[in-house]
């Protein structure tokens, strides 16, 4: 069912098969993950692969940016106006946000050994599981990947993004040092991180 030409039933395979915790059967989604086009297939398949755990993160990350065309290669032209945290655009990176606290190791690892475009996205995931699961682990490891990419606009608007999930003193800092920049989209994204701690504090 899961290779049916017919969405619908990829759809009712994918939701089958989140019963059978297998490497196989986690290879077999992950496969047709990659591939699928159908939006309500592609939800199915990153729900049944949540259920996988740390296991799938690790297969998972060597796809990060390299699946669909819906990945940011630039900056934004507005704003993002919402309150809670933008859900990444790339379908690998959702599906990781799925795993959830788990998959933090594996995204840790990536944000140092993946090539430019997994680092783009594992940005994004480590920002969205941080922001909701409450988790500090990775704080400094952004911060280190601030310095690190500090001439990479596009690098940094997402790293200032991320920053919004954590909240010391020296995300604080950062944040407000970033409010001043010269760049709008960093200087809107470091304005709403201030926003965001804020909130949380509340």
């Amino acid at each position: 069912m899961l290779n049916s030409k017919v969405a619908t039933k990829r759809t009712i395979g994918a939701k089958l098969l989140n019963s059978f915790q297998e490497q196989a059967v986690m290879n077999s989604l992950i496969n047709r993950l990659i591939i699928e086009d159908k939006l309500y297939t592609k939800i199915a398949i990153s729900e049944s692969l949540g259920s996988f755990g740390e296991e799938a993160s690790k297969e998972l990350i060597q796809y990060l940016g390299n699946v669909g065309n819906n990945q940011h290669k630039s900056l934004p032209n507005k704003k993002f106006k919402k309150k809670n945290y933008p859900l990444p655009r790339d379908i690998i990176a959702r599906t990781i946000c799925k795993i959830g606290k788990s998959a933090l190791n594996s995204l840790k690892k990536c944000l140092y050994n993946g090539d430019y475009n997994q680092i783009l996205e594992a940005i994004d995931s480590i920002g969205y599981i941080s922001f909701y699961e409450d988790d500090q682990t990775l704080e400094k490891d952004i911060i280190n990947m601030i310095k690190k990419y500090k001439n990479d606009e596009l690098m940094l608007w997402k790293l200032i993004r991320a920053l919004q999930s954590f909240k010391s003193e020296n995300v604080k800092n950062l944040l407000k040092e970033y409010s001043n920049s010269k760049v709008k989209q960093l200087r809107w994204e470091a304005e709403r991180g201030l926003n965001q701690i804020k909130r949380k504090k509340k």
